[in-house]
């Protein structure tokens, strides 16, 4: 079992760090060669928020806002559902934003090619800090999934996908950990593959950083929600899952540092793992190119859940296909 006492800790680089230097380490913005930090951001989210905004008039079967919890964060969009066959795979993307930003609004666009493929596609929301912490936001994303669970048992689903980006990454890592037989009663074999796009698996370097002031993480707090705290569960639960670990070129280099050593950790276990460098692209290009159904990452997804882009006929809206 990984433990604290067995990470080496006083001897991570990021430990000599000042707060000034943890923030240029930890803002994909900064490292990216499309503009200036402001720019790269503005163009994220005004980009994902108008490919959103088309996708969703474009499928026609949306059901936007379920609820999975109480909570005005704990909302879910589903697409494909009701014209897709019951044993349609479910794709389930969960967004970035430092757990502080975005939301599933600016992702519908992740869908377009996968219900086009005939896999039914959930973006999950949870709710942001400050108004909830990391556990907050961990159990949500939990309470989520049992939720998408029981659909695909349900459906008679031939499985669950979860990808994650970012911050997304981290809590799509989270669910691979789960006992899912004792949450709800599924067997392992439920949750059939991960794509963890450029994933936070350690948190500890954020905490002095300006990204934690919202979330107000101690670092035993950071530790207890990192995935490469609870490498073993994750391990254990995934002996038959793929599992894919991907870092976009022009990441930051903590980024491409800790999916390399998650991927290390989960191929040593005899995993079924693979690394993934997605060339030529940023943080942000890496997530918005999904969109593309010719896109590295989009194949890859369609290829894990034995799918083909042009299977589905024109059910799913009036341009989707």
């Amino acid at each position: 079992m990984m433990t604290m006492e067995n990470t080496n800790l006083e001897s991570e680089p990021w430990r000599k760090l000042n707060r000034e230097e943890l923030d240029y380490q930890l803002s994909p913005s900064v490292w990216s060669k499309c503009g200036t930090p402001e720019s790269v951001i503005n163009h994220h989210v005004q980009w994902t928020a108008e490919e959103s905004r088309k996708v969703r008039e474009t499928i026609d079967d949306c059901e936007l806002n379920i609820s999975y919890g109480m909570a005005d964060g704990q909302k879910m969009d589903i697409f494909g559902a009701n014209v897709l066959p019951g044993e349609a795979p479910i794709f389930v993307f969960i967004h970035g934003g430092y757990w502080q930003d975005m939301s599933k609004d600016h992702y519908s666009y992740v869908a377009l090619p996968l219900t086009k493929a005939g896999a039914v596609t959930v973006v999950l929301e949870y709710t942001l800090a400050p108004k909830a912490n990391m556990e907050t936001i961990v159990s949500e994303v939990k309470q989520g999934m049992r939720y998408i669970i029981n659909l695909a048992k349900r459906r008679g689903s031939s499985g669950v996908y979860v990808c994650g980006h970012s911050a997304g990454g981290q809590l799509a890592a989270i669910l691979l950990s789960v006992d899912w037989m004792s949450e709800c009663m599924a067997t392992d074999s439920i949750i059939k593959g991960a794509l963890l796009m450029s994933g936070v698996f350690d948190l500890r370097p954020l905490v002095l950083s300006s990204i934690n002031d919202p979330l107000k993480m101690t670092e035993v707090s950071a530790w207890e929600n990192s995935p490469l705290r609870i490498m073993n569960d994750i391990i254990s639960h995934s002996k038959h899952r793929k599992i894919l670990l991907i870092v976009a070129e022009d990441d930051p280099p903590e980024f491409h540092k800790q999916t390399q050593q998650t991927f290390q950790v989960l191929k040593d276990a005899g995993t079924n793992t693979e690394s993934v460098l997605v060339p030529g692209v940023d943080h942000f290009g890496e997530v918005e190119k999904l969109l593309y159904e010719d896109f590295q990452l989009t194949q890859m997804a369609i290829e894990m859940m034995n799918l083909n882009i042009g299977n589905i006929e024109s059910r799913l809206g009036k341009t989707a296909v």
